[in-house]
Order: structure tokens, then sequence, then C-alpha cells
């Protein structure tokens, strides 16, 4: 399974193991007992790789977490150089020194203890020693960190019962000599970047002492760098210095909230560090009725002479009106003296009031960029009513702005642009360069040019000359997204990547390469070559800080959009690209130790759970390192394939297709199929098997199902019609192979899926059965709503430009609403339809379900309804996960492999009678 391009052969066991037991799967000596059908209770077993994996910078050590469906979870540790394996149960959030000498992780409470408590239980925190020295077990550790030295440990144990601030014990160890020193009511700590130095803001109750305190580890000694009865958040070190920033917050009783002051001090290291204080009170410039805000972090400039922060209205305290003495009682009650629980929606509300609501929840409106310049005590404010978002670099003088408001009432419906602005950081003057655009890059970094994207081509803009050229003209290739198939008016670019440190070029991605366009406007330069073999290069972000350097290689990964083949390859510009790995498998996570030349990254396919393998650079002498799921080879699993189809526009398109784990050649098998959009690009996803995970291939696979997996594009304006046409193609395709039943084939679809798994059955009578979750089924009404997932926006915007692709609103052509919803085509559901609901759905609104049931119960069609309470869009308690996949599975044994019929499938049960068994449930 596991081979290299350019590499000796080489197999791991796991995947030898894998390869045999598909080939007796495939011959049938499965029936003989040699393996074994996967059953529900073996599903517990099974690994996934966690998202955490760390070389430690040295690259002799490398961990990853791994999560089973038991909730047995824990990190793995390897020793590289000499291939030892050390297994930390209930690990997480693991940590090494920056010396490669230590680890640092917690030890999650047991899922078997998690359940048998009556309280919540707290993570231990572990100080293993990677060379042999004693480790260490403290209780009741909320944070930890490593001083960049590697010389210090810091632990923050949680705060005490009961205590009104945000205040705790913070230890510090010194790792060579075990001596501890102890802090109370620390609320934040940091170390200083390549030094010793600990910052922490002390926060007491009553604020008695609050302040920020410096710890030198190294010296013992500790300083009081200020101390008021404030609150200090947001400690921010400059990066590789000793420079430092924090809120300290200030309250006037005329003003709701709090406003902040920013301290910073400078040079902390030396014999004559300098202190600054931010107090917008003796600022010049400061605009009135403002206060700075502490909900985005201070921000440094790279030379050390700025700090970024935000500022917004600052909202006064109502006035109480003064009762007069002499006002006599009033005898009869004026009701308007108490106001009404009212919001007034307009129909010029450029965000809707509900959308303005979330925003204000979040505290994050018309929030202000702006820049206090240290060195002569300066304030700018950067981002205002003209130029409300600002694109920040911390290394630019020049920033790009945009308005949006030009263009307010088309973004309403999805369709606006903004105009472009400079701002300088110096002065905050702004200047138009750009109208009616909507992808603008950053500033390079001399501050000399502007890339964007207009219609199809790349551009830049010459800050200095005021001037744009078009450098994408005359090339036969699309740095748009062509074949994107929503109503939009501009395709999205397939991407920035960065600038040359120089800032004479940058890098752009195309459909299938990276180019380098430069910036004189010279010929661009073609830097991958993938276009012939449809293979796409992207760039990959290794050891990536800022610029891009044109005279060093770059790893880019690959993927083939026809084969999905996968890998990674190098390049340098100016040089022919090496393809370092090329499987027919997905490759991905590529990431690399800080100090040293080795590199991790992760292969998998349908049939072979992710692993890790590790190596150099050149990536073809890695050798697999983890080892996932090993006990696979036991069980019977499925193959995967390739299908190709045409749909009605004559576009050729492709889906993926998996074989059932008990599969013999010459017999014909029920098939599920699975549709959302484009899917293809998944065939070599591993699904671990899992009652968690209703929709899972796996599981499908398991219980003797092919599952097909079609791409789907879309017509606009008949989203639904030319779905249906597509799945109508893509399973001809496949029961054309003849292993596949005809009558036997069944649908589900979840969201956009549901919404088309509940249409498809109006339209067509190929689907013995189908399952729809969470889906639109009235459009005409769901036009109307309000997404609430999607911060309160009407759903106008969803439903014309985006994944709905309907073009223009209901009264402009009521009838393409009409044709592509299921309630209006009720009279021609032929096939059952189970369909799923949360009843607190603030995505797809819920009542989508209630519509089409009352149609379908009106038409007298077989349609059940699941209704999980207090449920989303997707269910979130495994109870309900479990549930929903057993009753699935129920619905297509039963119409597809003519299981005995469940009685809530056969016919309705009375509401006495479902409590009743729930309340037994197991019993």
């Amino acid at each position: 399974m596991h081979q290299f391009f350019q590499a000796p052969w080489r197999k791991s066991l796991k995947s030898f193991l894998v390869l045999f037991a598909f080939v007796f799967a495939n011959t049938g000596m499965a029936q003989n007992g040699q393996l074994k059908p996967l059953t529900v209770a073996d599903y517990g077993q099974w690994e996934s790789l966690g998202f955490s994996s760390t070389f430690s910078d040295d690259g002799n050590w490398f961990f990853y977490d791994i999560r089973r469906n038991n909730d047995k979870n824990e990190v793995r540790l390897h020793h590289l150089t000499d291939n030892a394996l050390k297994v930390l149960p209930e690990g997480s959030r693991a940590q090494f020194s920056a010396n490669s000498q230590w680890l640092g992780y917690f030890i999650n409470p047991t899922a078997e203890a998690r359940e048998k408590s009556k309280k919540p239980l707290r993570s231990q925190f572990r100080l293993l020693s990677l060379n042999g020295a004693d480790s260490l077990t403290v209780e009741d550790v909320n944070a930890f960190s490593f001083s960049d030295d590697s010389q210090f440990l810091a632990m923050k144990h949680y705060t005490a019962s009961g205590k009104k601030s945000d205040g705790a014990d913070l230890i510090i160890r010194n790792l060579k000599t075990g001596k501890a020193f102890n802090f109370g009511n620390v609320s934040d700590f940091a170390w200083q970047e390549n030094g010793s130095l600990l910052a922490m803001t002390i926060d007491a109750d009553g604020k008695a002492g609050n302040g920020v305190q410096l710890f030198d580890a190294k010296t013992n000694i500790l300083q009081v760098l200020d101390s008021k009865e404030a609150v200090y958040t947001g400690l921010n070190w400059r990066e590789e210095s000793d420079d430092l920033a924090v809120f300290r917050s200030f309250k006037n009783e005329e003003y709701e909230d709090s406003t902040q002051h920013i301290l910073a001090w400078q040079k902390l290291t030396t014999k004559a560090p300098v202190a600054s204080v931010f107090d917008q009170q003796s600022i010049i410039g400061f605009p009135a009725d403002n206060r700075v805000v502490n909900n985005r972090s201070l921000t440094w400039s790279k030379n050390g002479q700025s700090i970024f922060f935000e500022i917004k209205v600052w909202e006064k305290k109502p006035v109480k009106a003064e009762a007069k003495e002499d006002e006599e009682k009033k005898d009869s009650q004026d009701l308007t003296d108490e106001a009404p629980a009212l919001q007034i929606w307009h129909s010029t509300d450029v965000q809707v009031i509900p959308e303005q609501e979330q925003l204000a929840k979040r505290r994050r409106e018309d929030q202000y960029l702006s820049v206090w310049h240290l060195s002569n005590n300066k304030f700018v404010q950067l981002a205002n009513d003209l130029t409300e978002s600002v694109r920040l670099q911390t290394d630019a003088t020049i920033l790009i702005g945009s308005d949006a408001t030009p263009y307010e009432k088309e973004a309403m419906f999805g369709r606006g642009n903004i105009d472009a602005y400079t701002v300088d950081i110096m002065t905050g003057a702004r200047e138009k360069i750009l109208t009616k655009v909507n992808y603008i890059y950053a500033v390079s970094p001399d501050a000399q040019f502007v890339p964007y994207v207009e219609g199809k081509d790349v551009f830049v803009y010459n800050i200095k000359t005021k001037s744009k050229k078009v450098l994408s003209e005359g090339l036969d290739t699309s740095f748009v997204n062509q074949d994107d198939d929503h109503p939009t008016p501009d395709k999205r670019p397939y991407g920035f990547v960065a600038w040359e440190k120089k800032g004479a070029s940058f890098f752009v991605h195309s459909k299938f390469d990276l180019w380098q366009f430069y910036t004189n406007g010279s010929k661009p330069r073609k830097i991958t070559d993938g276009k012939a073999e449809q293979m796409r290069s992207r760039y990959a972000y290794i050891d990536f800080e800022d610029y891009i350097d044109e005279k060093e290689a770059m790893y880019v990964s690959l993927f083939g959009t026809w084969s999905k083949k996968s890998g990674y390859g190098m390049v340098t510009p100016g040089k022919k690209p090496k393809q370092l790995i090329w499987e027919d498998a997905r490759v991905g996570r590529l990431n690399k130790a800080e100090n040293a030349e080795r590199y991790a990254y992760t292969i998998e396919s349908f049939s072979d759970s992710p692993d890790y393998f590790v190596g150099s650079g050149a990536l073809t002498d890695a050798k697999q390192v983890s080892n996932t799921n090993p006990f696979q080879s036991e069980y019977q699993w499925g193959r995967n394939e390739l299908v190709q189809y045409t749909n009605a526009n004559g576009q050729e398109l492709q889906g993926s297709l998996f074989y059932p784990a008990n599969y013999e050649p010459g017999k014909k098998y029920p098939m599920i199929t699975y549709i959302y959009e484009l899917l293809s690009d998944g065939l070599h996803s591993y699904v671990v098997p899992s009652q968690r995970s209703y929709y899972n291939n796996s599981v499908f696979t398991q219980e003797g199902y092919f599952v097909l997996m079609p791409d789907i594009l879309f017509d606009a304006g008949d989203p639904g019609i030319s779905s249906v046409r597509t799945m109508e193609a893509a399973v001809k395709t496949v029961v054309d192979m003849g292993v596949v039943d005809e009558k036997r084939v069944g649908l589900i679809g979840h969201s956009w899926g549901g919404y088309q798994a509940g249409y498809a059955v109006t339209q067509t009578d190929i689907f013995a059965a189908s399952v729809a979750g969470a889906g639109l089924t009235n459009l005409t009404s769901m036009y109307g709503m309000i997404a609430w997932a999607f911060g309160g926006a009407p759903e106008n915007e969803h439903f014309e430009v985006s994944q709905e692709r309907m073009e223009v609103a209901p009264y402009m052509d009521v009838d393409r609403y009409i044709r592509n919803s299921s309630v209006f085509n009720v009279e021609k559901l032929n096939t059952p339809l189970l369909f799923e609901v949360g009843d607190n759905d603030q995505n797809v609104d819920w009542r989508q379900g209630i519509e089409y049931y009352n149609a379908a119960r009106r038409a007298g069609k077989q349609f059940v309804l699941l209704v999980y309470a207090n449920e989303g869009h997707g269910l979130g308690q495994d109870k309900n996960r479990s549930d929903y996949q057993m009753r699935i599975l129920k619905w297509f044994g039963h119409y597809l492999k003519g299981e005995p019929i469940e009685p809530w499938i056969q016919q309705g049960i009375p509401y006495e009678t479902q409590m009743k068994n729930l309340k037994n449930w197991k019993k």
C-alpha cells in the first residue's frame, strides 16, 4: 500500500496484512472463517490520528495523538534514533522543551472515571524527562509552558473555587536543580522569546496588588512593572526581543464598560529600559467618546516602534431623570412609561437586525484598527467610516483599506465589491487606488506594489506611479476558478501565495500550477508544470516566514485532479520540479523539525488508516513510524475505485465507488448513493467505523452495501433537476458494471445533500429508498428565513449566488422555485423517505422537515420524520448519533435487503407508547 516515488520497494506489516486480507476477502476465503465480519462490538478499538503531531526541535523525537472510539486515547512518543516507542495513556496537549530534553503533557481522566464521577474531573500534568532523569506529576495544573532556553517550566494551577478573580498559583520550576518558586494570583503569563524573563499579570479579589510583574528565572529577581487597582490583560512580547506590552483597564463612571490603557516596555534586559503609557486622555488626536478595546490582541510592528490595537465608540451611561418632589401622584397608569420588548426591522437595513444583534453580542462591530507610535507618542487611526476594514501588515508602512459602502445594496444579496485605499500608518492619510474590486492582496515588502485580481486576470498596482498593469494577459491558463458553478459575478481566484522577499515579484496559484509574476511586467514564470497531467500543485508553507526566497527550494503539495493520486514535490524557481512522492493514496500533513532536516507526512487510503512516515527532506527515504489499527487485518474490508460518467450537459464527471467488505465477484449487491457536491476527491479517505458517524462509508460497506459518492455540478436556477439527472447518469454507470442490483439502490444525503435526497425521489424512481438529513424542502419559504448559524444573515445571498444557485428571488421567477421544491412535487413521491431534523437547527430551519411531512401525509406517501430534541444541524449527542445510524441501517436493511420491517417504519407509534419505549430503553 505505502510505496514511494523513486524509492526501493517497501511496505509496512500493516499494509501487507491489509492487502493479504483484501485478496482473500475477494476470493471467497473470508467465507471459510479466515477473516471476520466487522460488528458494532468491534468499533470501540478503532483508532484515528489526532490533530496534534510535533517533532522535538532536534528532530530526534516525534509524538502524535491517537483517538479511539472507546475514548481510550493516548499520545505516542517515538525516539527516532533507536526506533523506541513510549505510549502515554490518556495523554493530551503535549509540548517539547526547546532543547528536546523534556516533554510536558496532561493526563486526562479516563472515560470510565468521568462517567462515574458526579463532578467534573481535572487532568494531571506530567513532566517527562527524555534523557532518563526523574519525571514529575503535578495535580490541578491548568496550563504550562517551557522557557525558550529550556531551563525553566511554568505551571499555572486552576483558580480556587469561590474566587471572584482569575488569579491562581503559578509555579516556576528550575529543570536542572528542581528548585521551584511560587507566585500567587497570576491570571496570565508569557515567556520572553529566546530568554528567561517571565511576564505575569496579577489578578486578586478586590484588585489589591493587581499589576504586571517580571521574573528573571535565572537571577530569581522579581520586578513590579506596574500596579494599580485595575485588570491587566493581553500580555504580548515582541518576537525575538525584550519588548513587552499589556492592556490595563480604566473605568470612567460616565461611560459604559471600560477603556484600556496600553503599557509598553522596551529593552527590558538593559540597564535603561524604556516604559511608555498610552492614555487616551493625554493623546493628541484620539477621537472623543471612543475607547480602546481588548478583544483583539495587541500587535507589535516588526521594528518594535509601533503597537497596533482597535478602538470603538464609548457609550455614555444614560442620565437618570431627577424626580420632582412636588409632582402629584397619578391616579391612572400610563402604559407608555415602560419600554416595549421590540425590534424594528427596516427593508433598507444593509445588515438585518438579527445580524447586527449577533455582531453586538460578539462585541466586534464597528471596531477600528489604530496604531500607537512609541517614539513620538503619536496616535493614528487607520480604519474609519470610510475604510472600515484595514488589512494589518506588521512590517509595512502602507496598508490596504477597503470601503464596501458604495456597493452595500448589491452586497445585501451576495454581489458586493469594495473600493481599495492605501493607508499611511504614520499619518493616516488614505488614497483611493482601485474601484469595484473583490480580490486584493498584501502590499509588497518595499510598500510599492499591490497585486489584485480583476475579472480573470492578475494585476499589480504601482503605489508610487499610481498606475496599474495586467500581468497575466495572453497566458493560456486560468487564475480564477471558471469551473465553479455558482452564479456569482466574479469567479474566485485560485489564490495569492506570498511575495518574494525582495518585493520585485510574487507568487500565485493557477488551476494546476504555481506561478511567479514580476512587478515590472516581465514574462511570468511557471514554477511547476502540472497542466498536461492534470496534477495540481500548491505551495506548502514549510519553514515559511512572511516571504519566499526565490533562491531556495520550496515544497509543493501535489494532487491528481483526475487520477486522485497525491504527494509532494520540490521546486526552485527556474529549475525543473522534482516529484518526491506520488502515491495512489492520500498524502498530507507535511511538517518539519525546527532545527533539523527531518520531515513527517501521512499516507492513507480507503482500506488503510493514516500513518506517519518520517525521513529527510528528500522524503523518498521516509520510514513508517506509526501503525494504526493493525488488527484491521483480521477483518473483511472493501476496496475503492473511480467511476466516470457524463452529466446532462455533456460534462465528464467522476465518482468514488466503494465495494462491500464481503464482496464476491459474480454477485449483485445493494448500493447506497451518498450525495452532496464534489465528492470524488475523497476516494482515498479512510473512514473509521463508528456509531458516532451516522453517514459512514466503512459501516455501510461492512453491512454489505456498495457506496457511490458521485460528483454533481448544478445548473443555475435548476439545482434540484440538474442534480437528479446527474444522479441517474452516475447510478446507471455503476449498474451497467453488473455489480449492483438496480432495484436495490438507496439514496442518502445531509443538509444540501439532504435537500437533494428529499427532492430527487420526487423526480425519479431509480431509488428504492431514501434518507434525507436536515434538508431544505420548500425553496420559497426557506428563501425568506434567517440563517442564525451564519451570523443572523438572511438567506437571500445563500439562495441566489451561493449553494442553492437560484440566481433570482422567488418573485422574479417563482416557477423555478416551485419545480425545484420537494413539497410542490410531493404527488410524484413514490419512494419511501426517512427525514431527520434537529429541533434546534440554526442552519436549515427544521420546519422545512415539518412542511414536507405534512405534505407527504396529506398525499398519502410513505414518509417518516425523525425529530431529535435539542439537536442542531448535525447531531451532537452520542445517544442520538448512534440511534440515527441504527435507523438508517434498519431503513435500508428493509427496503434494500429485504430484512423484516421495524414497527416504526411500518406504521405510526402513539406518543404515549413512544415515551414508554424511551423510558424503558435497553430494559
